[in-house]
């Protein structure tokens, strides 16, 4: 049972004959025609140790999955294509399948009688009413094959205005944030703020933004002892926190923080990654701390006679790139050059554990294919080469562009599948394009378009296809859409990139424009190129600022 992680707190959960994801659970379900409960958890997630604690250390539940199901265990963290197909609204998810893996009914959390229910109503249904059953998943199918098709559109410029508005309306200027409960950090709203503050010249946008995190910093959503942002808050002023740590969302906040030169948040939130989830040999960092709402309710002197707790060490590639892009940024933005080393060493651990030619990268523990880190492993190879990080990074960008066409591309609509085809159990033969990745991808392709300066080279027109693919979309997302509305921004404005290897004048540039792109000079006079046309060198701050703001108003 070693491939399962159970609740550390005393469970039966490890006495069901759990299967793992793959061909031979199928099998076995189909010879056998036993519907498929899957369990989808996570090792970071309180109520699925709960369920590890109660409904599955029910005897009446661990008999009736032995007997006449075949159980299945996926961990989210590891199988983000699975969960993308299978989750009922939340972790832990509980879903009935056929054994074919088409989804027959589910929900998140059950306790054990309404567990026991379940099982037997659901194995009753599923032999009594085979046909019926059969009928409703084909019908399931024609409609979930038009989705790719229903994504994609035209690209309207007034979105991202539209975008912007939504983001301003559900601001929340009591408490920060966007919205009641319960409240996410929603970090690209965040950066979109600060973006657009410095692109329009608003600064209220980034106190907006400014004002959330701190916020955030400065309520129970913060672990005030040992550092580190919490998952979200069940209430609207951020006091009441669900206590897992993430190194994804530490990612987003760590960028945010940057933008908004939060410094002080952002070195006690580093501090907090740099001396938990770092691996000190490899510079690589864990997944997660596990939730624990007793341990984290007590102060430093009562937390020092316990066990801190559990963290998943597995790395996960697309959280540790996303972690060294926000990282560089913090180096660039704000002169943390400890950050800046600190993503180098990531990065070059990262890519020699994960990264094969030809290959792409793996995802973590032998899972490959997964698009997440395709597009955060190329946007992190991207700033690498902008950071001076020296290596073969440009290189490595673009053989990552070349797999993500090989393996990932939709030759119809355009942009990328979130995985590589091969291995298509149950719903993974049903393709689905991600607003998030696809947008991320074209973000990566622009600035390495800007970087080569080669009219002929197809970066930018894949990064444009990536956002037409799911051009449909963002207009009925709202807030949610803030991710794409910071790439089409950017897709709709000049290009801008900026020479030089004086910290002080490419911090001016990214401050005048975040959308700049940076390359590494041998000089340090900043020369600015707008689109073909480039200006004469300038030897200071206040000169790279004027230049940048004159020319990307003029021409924008």
């Amino acid at each position: 049972m070693s491939d399962f992680h159970f609740s550390p707190r005393p469970n039966r959960a490890a006495e069901i004959n759990w299967r793992p994801w793959e061909e031979g659970a199928f099998e076995e379900a189909r010879a056998k025609d036993q519907p498929i409960l899957l369990s989808i958890s996570a090792v970071w997630c309180h109520w699925c140790h709960v369920m590890d604690e109660t409904t599955y250390s029910d005897e009446r539940v661990i008999d009736l999955l032995n007997r006449e199901y075949v159980p299945i265990r996926v961990d989210n963290d590891l199988r983000p294509d699975i969960n993308g197909r299978y989750n009922m609204g939340g972790w832990p998810t509980t879903a009935f399948l056929t054994p074919q893996g088409d989804i027959l009914t589910g929900g998140t959390y059950l306790p054990a009688d309404q567990m026991i229910g379940a099982l037997i109503d659901i194995e009753r249904f599923y032999h009594l009413r085979k046909p019926e059953v059969v009928a409703r998943v084909l019908e399931a199918k024609k409609r979930t094959g038009a989705v790719v098709a229903a994504s994609a559109g035209s690209l309207n410029p007034g979105l991202v205005e539209a975008v912007l508005q939504a983001v301003e309306n559900a601001y929340d200027a009591t408490y920060g944030g966007f919205g009641s409960a319960p409240k996410f950090p929603q970090v690209d709203a965040l950066l979109l703020l600060a973006e657009q503050s410095a692109i329009r010249g608003r600064p209220e946008l980034h106190e907006m933004a400014a004002f959330t995190l701190r916020q955030m910093a400065g309520g129970g959503t913060y672990d005030p002892v040992e550092g580190g942002f919490y998952r979200y808050s069940t209430t609207q002023d951020w006091s009441v926190p669900h206590y897992e740590k993430m190194l994804e969302d530490h990612a987003g906040l760590v960028a945010a923080l940057a933008a908004t030169a939060e410094g002080q948040i952002l070195d006690r939130t580093t501090a907090y990654l740099d001396r938990v989830l770092r691996d000190s040999e490899t510079g690589l960092y864990a997944g997660s701390q596990d939730a624990d709402e007793h341990y984290y309710g007590l102060d430093a002197a009562g937390r020092a006679e316990l066990a801190a707790p559990y963290v998943d060490r597995r790395v996960y590639t697309s959280w540790n790139a996303a972690l060294a892009v926000a990282y560089l940024e913090a180096g660039a933005r704000l002169g943390r050059t400890n950050l800046a080393g600190a993503a180098r060493t990531l990065l070059e651990s990262l890519f020699e554990r994960s990264y094969r030619t030809g290959e792409g990268l793996e995802h973590g523990e032998g899972v490959k294919g997964q698009l997440g880190d395709q597009v955060w492993g190329l946007l992190a190879a991207v700033r690498a080469h902008s950071a001076g990080l020296g290596g073969r990074w440009l290189d490595i960008a673009r053989e990552l562009t070349e797999h993500l066409e090989a393996r990932y591309t939709d030759a119809r609509f355009g942009g990328y599948f979130d995985r590589a085809e091969g291995g298509e159990l149950g719903r993974l033969e049903e393709r689905l394009k991600p607003l998030a990745e696809n947008t991320l991808a074209a973000v990566a392709l622009f600035e390495l378009d800007v970087l080569m300066g080669d009219p002929e080279a197809p970066y930018r027109s894949r990064g444009e296809r990536a956002l037409t693919s799911v051009a449909q979309l963002p207009p009925r997302l709202g807030i949610m859409a803030a991710i794409f509305a910071r790439a089409y921004d950017r897709y709709l404005r000049p290009p801008i990139k900026v020479t030089s290897s004086d910290p002080q004048l490419v911090r001016a540039a990214l401050a005048a424009y975040p959308y700049a792109v940076i390359e590494p000079g041998e000089e340090k006079r900043a020369v600015i190129c707008i689109g073909t046309l480039c200006l004469a060198p300038v030897d200071s701050a206040a000169a790279v600022t004027t230049a940048i703001t004159e020319q990307s108003h003029a021409r924008s």
